[in-house]
């Protein structure tokens, strides 16, 4: 089972977070914090690399694993769109902790229609597999003690940690 990696950066604003269910390569969104319209830009990924992210999502968290048992492509679908979305609202925003907030925002109404686990656990699977997989030169944005944490599970994973 994953060790909680960004539960200490995050706090109890990852208990709100979710699925995007929208396209982050498409979606415009304004940043609450500042008001500022931005785009949301999620990285440009290969089928490779989202292969890689889901394998390894499921791997790092077995209730994941389950989760794309039992919901197939909606599962698949979501888990890579809250990874895409959370490299997104990363890059914009340029905080862990905004990121966080602004994947959870926008996540909270799909829930019910994806099913995705709703746990700490969860979601910070999806963000630490997120920060290897999907976008790694986004690590640079996240605290030093954080990267440690990604990078062993990367390790562990027996993947490159970016």
């Amino acid at each position: 089972m994953l060790i909680v990696l960004l539960l200490t950066v995050a706090g109890s604003a990852a208990a709100c977070g979710g699925s995007s269910g929208a396209s982050p390569t498409t979606a415009s969104t304004t940043r609450t914090t500042t008001g500022v319209d931005a785009p949301l830009v999620g990285p440009k990924t290969t089928p490779a690399q989202d292969t890689q992210f889901i394998t390894d999502v499921t791997k790092a968290d077995s209730n994941l694993a389950t989760y794309a048992q039992q919901q197939g492509d909606v599962a698949l679908q979501a888990m890579l769109t809250d990874g895409t979305g959370f490299c997104a609202f990363l890059r914009r925003d340029g905080s862990i902790d905004q990121a966080i907030l602004d994947t959870a925002v926008g996540a909270k109404s799909l829930e019910s229609q994806t099913h995705l686990p709703y746990s700490v656990a969860t979601f910070n699977t999806l963000e630490a597999v997120a920060l290897l997989a999907l976008c790694p030169s986004e690590q640079s944005l996240v605290p030093a003690s954080v990267r440690a944490k990604i990078h062993r599970l990367g390790s562990a994973l027996g993947q490159p940690a970016g």
